[in-house]
């Protein structure tokens, strides 16, 4: 069974950050090792979360205990995201190292040749712009982003992290060419698209873009966790880079129209289970 290491927050009663990867990573058969950066009660988006942030100290002593169980030498990915304090950046950084350079796992079967590091740089949106601490975005773009196989933001972080200006990223094309000339391995939520919604993934001079229809009506937090997830668990299972991406944006959509219709005011990953264990082939066409 695949292995994927988790650094990103828990959130008790809100189905977002590192909390929901046993709904979207156990259904794929993949394994899912969380470590929290955050425990909080509700998504701050209702309000006070409730909780507070884990200490970098104790972040790193459940490091050394995963580690000391022979785990890092099992990882397929890391999985990082939401970030509270610049010491956890750092804690992070020092176990994907680790990570990196652990003898692989003799009877374990890795869909990988290395582990895959995808960080998804959690630091705001078009509408509320920056939402985490300054120096927390500043320690993500030091030391996490020059680590990551694959960067995983949405369209604002991109722009934020390649210092394009966000009005003139009007359609995949526009983000593409930024992301090639960046260079480096992209996977970009939020991109225009006139199907409706797209996720563009870009590796050197490769453009594809995954597209569905928009779902209507508010739409809850943590989607973008989801797909960041869903795709780190189809490339450890073998699914390649257009298989991951054409799965991870169909069983996001799933699950955006299921919690739709239901109404649901967090995603319903839960009650979507039987579904996720099903592979997903959302549209992908290749971008010129």
């Amino acid at each position: 069974m695949p292995l994927v290491l988790v650094i990103s927050s828990y959130v008790a009663a809100s189905r977002v950050g590192g909390g929901i990867a046993p709904y979207v990573l156990g259904p794929m058969k993949v394994d899912p090792v969380h470590v929290p950066t955050c425990l909080f009660g509700r998504h701050p988006g209702w309000g006070p979360p409730g909780g507070g942030a884990v200490g970098a100290d104790v972040m790193a002593q459940m490091l050394e205990g995963i580690a000391a169980n022979g785990l890092f030498s099992l990882v397929d990915a890391v999985v990082t995201g939401h970030f509270s304090h610049p010491e956890q950046v750092a804690v992070a950084a020092e176990a994907i190292a680790k990570v990196r350079t652990a003898p692989r796992g003799k009877a374990h079967s890795h869909a990988l040749e290395r582990p895959i590091i995808i960080v998804d740089p959690v630091m705001g949106d078009e509408a509320p712009g920056l939402y985490i601490k300054p120096q927390v975005a500043e320690a993500l773009a030091a030391r996490l982003v020059p680590e990551a196989d694959v960067l995983a933001p949405n369209l604002w972080e991109f722009a934020r992290l390649t210092g394009a200006d966000l009005s003139t990223l009007r359609t995949a094309e526009d983000v593409a060419a930024v992301a090639r000339a960046r260079g480096g391995r992209w996977l970009i939520s939020s991109v225009p698209s006139p199907q409706g919604i797209g996720v563009l993934h870009v590796d050197g001079g490769v453009a594809m873009l995954a597209e569905t229809p928009r779902v209507a009506g508010k739409i809850p937090n943590g989607t973008g966790d989801m797909l960041t997830l869903r795709f780190a668990g189809g490339l450890v299972s073998g699914f390649g880079a257009q298989g991951a991406l054409a799965d991870a944006m169909g069983a996001t959509h799933e699950v955006i129209a299921k919690t739709a219709d239901w109404q649901g005011p967090e995603l319903n990953v839960a009650a979507c289970s039987d579904r996720l264990a099903q592979r997903f082939a959302a549209p992908v066409r290749l971008l010129a």
